[in-house]
């Protein structure tokens, strides 16, 4: 027994990372020093990296910013801000990663001037396309788009690297070196001190192991009875392509007033008009076994364990997913609350923090099977009609600088194998801005933008109601 609680720690504990001097890196199957302390790629990671194989897993994320465009002054302040983070290359070796800074190669990693005719969403899902090149090892691609009195400044990078909160350091490390040098920070990123298994176990953040393997259980059990796509051919295409959806101004105030009113989460919200959009458009086939419809959600596991980790700079993100029956999918009342109860008993329980969990299962029949038989998998195993990332930037540095100059904060997510759509759901200020990503071989562009209109309008008509 005990040998076995090893091997399970030492598959989910890492190392840190730390700041390192030294030539660049060459390629990502060098060798790294025994010497040298390292960091230790976690089970979410390791996951990634795996998804990255068989599709690039790249994130975008953007600031809309008032103002005109200056390359130059752009660039410097991304290389400065590199510099002092302590990032700019990644060296991985088997499961071992470093950080290392550019030192004198920040020419061949500089910000890139879209051309003045670039059309967003199609730089966007371009970026999400393309791989990384694995001999230059830079995990960002950063860029800047001049409009007509603003401008784009954003980047995309490898989601192994790291989330949401540790791209907000990187955003605005960048920006403040633009707008707010008084506020830069020299400090580099901090190193992550333990993996999942320290992190998210059921002493620090509060689950039981009883009740995980309950829940798995019933896990396993839903997804046995949800609608999956049955043709294998348009679900090993795992091109995407990005949408943004043109939602207006105060809808989110709306969507709170909404939520508080009946008891829900914003979140609920948006799940729940996913669910109704995806009962619509998404070519999940209903059988008399499998009728009911999955979608999920990533969770941000930070403020779930006991330790501070809101600085760590690594993935640190758990799901769950919720099952909706027929007979709520034509009722929004009944579809909001029975959305509403499962996510309510999953937070009681704790089924994010222990994700990891399902997560392994994922790595361990990545690593047996080959790209078909993993998608297969995933199609048969975990069939998500869809899924949603909901970020409120408004808890974070960038609502001091909201419409000065800040106008907007766009995500937009992979889907990965496991779901055919993702929609990326930013809130700064008054702003909810959404982005949908989706799978070019299981929906049509029309189709994409029909149930884009079609969760728009839902969260409209609910918003007008209270």
């Amino acid at each position: 027994m005990l040998r076995w609680i090893d091997r399970v720690r030492n598959l989910f504990e890492g190392g840190i990372i730390v700041r390192l001097s030294g030539p660049p890196t060459k390629s990502l199957s060098h060798s790294i020093p025994e010497m040298e302390t390292v960091g230790r790629l976690n089970v979410f990671q390791r996951l990634i990296r795996q998804w990255d194989r068989l599709h690039p897993y790249n994130v975008v994320q953007m600031l809309k910013v008032r103002g005109s465009l200056n390359i130059e002054t752009l660039r410097s302040a991304w290389h400065d801000a590199m510099q002092s983070l302590g990032l700019g290359l990644v060296a991985v070796a088997g499961n071992s990663y470093r950080f290392e800074c550019l030192n004198g190669q920040a020419v061949h990693h500089t910000v890139r001037l879209c051309p003045a005719d670039t059309n967003l969403e199609d730089w966007i899902s371009d970026e999400l396309n393309t791989p990384f090149d694995p001999k230059e090892t830079a995990p960002f691609r950063p860029f800047a788009l001049a409009g007509d009195g603003y401008f784009w400044m954003g980047f995309s990078y490898q989601h192994w690297v790291t989330d949401n909160a540790g791209v907000r350091m990187v955003m605005r490390e960048w920006f403040v070196r633009m707008f707010d040098p008084s506020a830069a920070s020299q400090q580099p990123v901090r190193p992550r001190s333990a993996g999942y298994l320290s992190l998210f176990n059921p002493h620090r953040s509060g689950w039981h192991p009883g009740e995980a393997l309950l829940s798995s259980l019933r896990w396993q059990s839903q997804l046995r009875r949800v609608r999956r796509i049955e043709n294998p051919q348009s679900f090993s295409d795992l091109s995407v392509r990005s949408l943004i959806m043109q939602s207006p101004d105060g809808l989110i105030d709306g969507l709170c007033r909404a939520a508080r009113a009946r008891g829900v989460t914003v979140n609920d919200l948006l799940m729940a008009a996913l669910a109704e959009g995806c009962d619509h458009f998404v070519p999940v086939k209903r059988r008399y076994h499998r009728r009911d419809l999955a979608v999920g959600t990533i969770v941000d596991l930070r403020s779930k364990s006991d330790r501070q980790l809101d600085d760590v700079f690594c993935p640190l993100l758990g799901f769950a997913s919720v099952s909706c029956r027929p007979g709520t999918l034509n009722n929004w009342d009944r579809l909001l609350s029975s959305i509403a109860f499962q996510t309510r008993r999953q937070k009681r329980t704790g089924v994010p923090q222990y994700s990891w969990l399902r997560m392994l299962a994922g790595l361990a029949a990545g690593k047996m099977l080959s790209r078909e038989e993993i998608l297969t998998f995933y199609r048969k195993r975990v069939s998500l009609a869809g899924a949603c990332t909901n970020v409120n930037m408004n808890r974070s540095w960038a609502l001091r600088y909201y419409l000065d100059p800040i106008l907007e904060y766009v995500r937009a997510a992979p889907t990965g194998p496991i779901t055919p759509l993702v929609i990326a759901a930013t809130t700064l200020g008054h702003r909810l801005s959404l982005t949908l990503t989706y799978r070019t071989a299981i929906l049509s562009h029309d189709r994409a933008a029909a149930l884009a209109e079609n969760v728009l309008d839902r969260l409209q008509h609910v918003a007008a109601q209270d």
